[in-house]
């Protein structure tokens, strides 16, 4: 339970810096409201990735190469972190799909996620954290898993999508990625210290 709150609290720490950006931004270039509170929802979700992940951030850094090249190695007797891995990406298999219709495909919305993950387990080499291929694995079944519940709402709700351009994606996640790593650490420590 206190990881989820942590991990709120960080992502929360992050809309601080995020809405005031993608207002600016809705103010001079996307002049929807509906597009910008759904590039905000996004960006939430990968603050809320980063800060469960231990990505590093400029204020931490420490090259730590522990790294397990082995499938399936422990995947099953930690099954509970397996199954946190798959939840923790299903929203990104869901989201792609339902913001942007160039993820409708199977195969895009499964290479985002495994690149998206490995980019991840690439950066946790900068980390304390491991880097893992079951973790890679998991991580790329809960993409698939989240596009395939994205798939029956869309078929259900098809005039849903907001519409997004994969180029939108990528600002998004460019921009949230980048207040994650030189904004936030700064803005958390300030906040962590009153706790």
């Amino acid at each position: 339970m206190h990881r989820i709150l942590a991990m709120c609290l960080e992502a929360g720490i992050a809309l601080v810096i995020l809405v005031p950006v993608f207002l600016a931004l809705d103010k001079y270039y996307v002049h929807n409201w509906n597009r910008t509170l759904s590039y905000l929802i996004f960006a939430f979700y990968l603050a809320a990735v980063d800060a469960v992940v231990g990505l590093p951030s400029i204020h931490y850094i420490r090259f730590d190469l522990n790294i397990n090249l082995k499938p399936f190695a422990y995947m099953f007797s930690d099954y509970k972190n397996s199954a946190l891995n798959v939840l923790l990406f299903m929203p990104l298999g869901f989201l792609l799909p339902f913001f942007c219709p160039h993820y409708k495909a199977f195969f895009q919305t499964v290479l985002f996620g495994f690149c998206a993950s490995l980019l991840i387990e690439l950066l946790q080499i900068f980390t304390f954290r491991a880097t893992d291929v079951n973790d890679l694995m998991t991580n790329t079944l809960g993409a698939v898993l989240g596009w395939c519940a994205a798939r029956l709402v869309l078929r259900l709700a098809p005039s849903a999508s907001p519409g997004w351009k994969p180029k939108e994606v990528y600002l998004v996640c460019g921009v949230t990625f980048g207040v994650m790593f030189f904004l936030q650490p700064f803005l958390a420590e300030l906040v962590w210290a009153l706790f």
